[in-house]
């Protein structure tokens, strides 16, 4: 059973010391970006910092199609070994 409150937003799938945690992160100018994602699921949380100019790259990057797992194959069995040149 999750227990939220309505008047703090978190992760419903971190309990509140984790949530704790989160909120200290973004609370630093340094951080812009953080993605959570739950152990064995598919979910994924994402918080972030609407004035950073880099999220929408990330952003982008996340959006992008996932390439088939036979080209993925085919790519690596065309890269070069270790020391060969290319």
């Amino acid at each position: 059973m999750w227990r939220t409150s309505s008047k703090i937003m978190g992760t419903p799938f971190l309990n509140w010391l984790e949530n704790c945690a989160v909120r200290f992160l973004l609370s630093s100018p340094r951080v812009g970006f953080i993605a959570i994602k739950h152990y064995g699921h598919d979910h994924l949380y994402v918080v972030q910092d609407a004035t950073d100019p880099q999220v929408a790259t990330v952003m982008e990057k996340f959006a992008e199609p996932v390439e088939p797992l036979s080209m993925q194959l085919e790519r690596l069995y065309h890269e070069p070994a270790y020391g060969e040149n290319e």
